[in-house]
């Protein structure tokens, strides 16, 4: 009965080999039936489930595997992926820990577990993690780009370069590490620096949306707006569903006085995200600069509606209603603004020249 398991075991190896899941899944299945002691069989299961989005079912397998083998540290880490494909990235961090313990060389735990640490905002534990990994697999350039990832995230910006710089050095070709480069370079103020990496990621893919649309963006850093509108144009050619590439567009199209492309574009990316709280914000400066500060304070009402936190929105909303001679109402929105942000000179200054206008 043994052999015969092993047989269904081999068997689901080889589909799983194949990408063919289901049948890898069900080889499992009938492997368990002869021989449920065999922790190997569970935890592959769960990597056959795993692989079919079925993480609920695949936690299970691997707590079946571990049960059996509580020394067994690949189950421990597939546990945790599965968990972490769940959302519960707290538990698969418990479950990476557990698999360092048994096998702290293990590689792909601590570049899972520096992943997950990502997901929960833990940046410098995460870097700590791929720090690890990076000492037991020097060359692997997926760890040296989220390594840079979590370093951009804690705004240590020049040492997230040189990890993008690594990881780039190892594989030169993923477009994604050259758009990740980018983004930091343009934190930095290093606008033609990241133009080029956009421009590299651009050469290896060119209908990458989010590399058009983000040398847009930095063109528009630049000032060069008219190149930046032509950049967007490519990003929503290629994908008409970005309200982030509209609202770029926008963006630039505004700073060259193109108010109705400009509006246009806003309402593209509201049509698309209707709780864009920024896309509603921009609108409205775009109507004030055509003259309908009524529309406009309406987008800036909308804005407020979505993000009623925002100083800015509540300021330009006073703005507006000055501008139309409602002074009272100027004064309330100015207010408003300044219990949100006490420092707010411009909202200071403007209720008091409301206030004169009022007497």
């Amino acid at each position: 009965m043994r052999d015969r398991a092993s047989q269904f075991l081999n068997e689901g190896n080889d589909f799983a080999g194949l990408d063919q899941y289901s049948e890898a899944a069900s080889s499992f299945d009938k492997a368990i039936a002869l021989n449920p002691d065999d922790a190997v069989a569970w935890n592959n299961r769960g990597v056959a489930l795993d692989n079919l989005g079925n993480f609920f079912e695949a936690v299970t397998s691997y707590d079946k595997a571990i049960t059996i083998n509580p020394d067994y540290s690949e189950a421990w880490n597939n546990r945790g992926v599965a968990l972490d494909n769940l959302g519960r990235y707290s538990d698969a961090v418990v479950s990476y820990n557990k698999a360092i313990t048994l096998s702290p060389n293990f590689t792909d735990v601590w570049i899972n577990r520096g992943n997950t640490l990502v997901n929960l905002y833990l940046y410098s534990e995460a870097v700590d993690s791929f720090d690890k990994a990076i000492a037991l697999k020097p060359d692997d350039a997926v760890v040296w780009n989220n390594r840079g990832v979590a370093l951009n995230n804690l705004g240590r910006y020049s040492e997230a370069v040189a990890s993008y710089y690594k990881a780039i050095t190892i594989n030169p070709n993923n477009p994604g590490v050259w758009i990740n480069r980018g983004n930091t370079l343009d934190k930095l103020g290093r606008y033609l620096d990241a133009v080029a990496s956009y421009d590299k990621a651009i050469a290896i893919n060119p209908v990458s949306a989010d590399a058009w649309n983000k040398r847009g963006v930095t063109l528009s850093h630049l000032g060069w707006y008219s190149e930046a509108i032509t950049a967007h144009d490519k990003a929503i050619a290629i994908n008409p569903f970005s309200a982030d590439a509209w609202n770029n567009l926008g963006y630039a199209s505004g700073n060259l006085g193109k108010y109705s492309d400009a509006l246009h574009s806003f309402d593209k990316a509201i049509a698309i995200n209707p709780i864009d709280a920024n896309a509603w914000y921009s609108r409205g400066f775009v109507l004030y600069s055509m003259g309908q500060y009524n529309n406009g304070i309406d987008s800036f009402e909308k804005a407020i509606a979505i993000n009623p936190n925002d100083a800015n929105a509540w300021y330009s909303r006073g703005f507006g209603q000055f501008k139309i001679g409602e002074c009272t109402d100027a004064i309330a929105s100015y207010d408003k603004a300044l219990s949100i942000n006490p420092d707010f000179t411009e909202a200071r200054e403007n209720r008091e020249i409301a206030l004169q206008r009022k007497k």
